[in-house]
């Protein structure tokens, strides 16, 4: 995963800092500074490796999901030749392959693929008239349940972050764990 290697920087330069340069400052300020430096590096990595496993996870999600409307419009004979089906499933089919084609970001990857499940909303329901209901139903039903998750990890997010803000702001020691314990 690509932010791994960000936790693994993060962590390297925090660790660059405690035993290269700290040891090499003489004014207080500056001193006060680097440990500063090092602490919020040290906070960030874990943070930055939870975050990644939970993009990843919305990834997966996704992915699923594209593929099940991409296995619908393909076997939906009586659509083929209909321009918004033939554009959904091209662009569907390209952003498929190209995950597994070239490892990416995890937060690129994220937004790419929150772009195709945008247009596969838009493009089924343009088509919701040339499909099955049951079919709508269940496609609609699992987009549901992947959007859920995305706001489910969005509110974690927020509270994470008004958790953190709030223990700063009362000074409790609170700010010293990383949001995901709270």
């Amino acid at each position: 995963m690509a932010n791994s290697i960000t936790k693994v920087m993060l962590e390297r330069s925090a660790a660059t800092i405690e035993q290269v340069i700290i040891p090499n400052l003489t004014g207080a300020f500056a001193l006060e500074q680097a440990v500063s430096m090092a602490t919020v590096l040290r906070f960030l990595a874990p943070v930055v490796e939870i975050e990644s496993q939970e993009l990843y996870a919305e990834n997966e999600g996704m992915r699923e999901v594209l593929g099940k409307v991409l296995s619908v419009l393909r076997k939906e004979k009586a659509l083929s030749g209909n321009a918004v089906r033939d554009g959904l499933v091209k662009r569907l089919d390209s952003e498929l392959k190209k995950v597994r084609a070239e490892p990416q970001d995890v937060r690129v990857e994220n937004h790419s693929l929150k772009r195709a499940l945008m247009e596969s909303i838009n493009g089924l329901d343009a088509l919701t008239e040339d499909l099955p209901a049951e079919t709508m139903s269940s496609l609609r039903q699992q987009i549901r349940s992947v959007l859920r998750q995305q706001v489910d990890h969005g509110m974690a997010d927020a509270a994470g972050w008004m958790a953190a803000h709030m223990a700063a702001r009362l000074g409790s020691g609170m700010a010293e764990f990383p949001v995901s314990m709270w």
